[in-house]
């Protein structure tokens, strides 16, 4: 009884698991523009992220005579989550790079 309420559980899953992934493919070109964009916005939040680092500690930097390093503290951790989102931006990169390509080749197949 009970490995009739599996099965029937199991293929009500497979079926809605078939329907997502029909509108996956239906809607892939999208997706991959979404991601690649979505990608892009972690160099460009990493890129901001230094900026403001680097501008809390040039600002500061008498206070440490002062020997008050909150505020260069707070430049250090702005600094190191830009770096950790360049590099978490490389890693996506490098992990999607063929599905950007293919989005390039079929973008540009089209408009030829």
């Amino acid at each position: 009884m009970d490995d009739k309420k599996s099965s029937e559980g199991n293929s009500e899953r497979i079926s809605h698991l078939n329907e997502i992934l029909g509108d996956v493919v239906s809607d892939a070109s999208e997706l991959i523009k979404n991601l690649y964009w979505g990608v892009k916005t972690y160099l460009f939040f990493g890129l901001i992220a230094i900026l403001f680092g680097v501008e809390e500690v040039v600002s500061n930097i008498d206070l440490l005579q002062e020997r008050l390093y909150i505020p260069l503290s707070v430049g250090g951790c702005l600094l190191f989550a830009g770096a950790a989102q360049i590099v978490q931006y490389f890693r996506l990169r490098r992990k999607y790079s063929r599905l950007f390509e293919i989005q390039a080749d079929l973008k540009r197949s089209a408009e030829n």
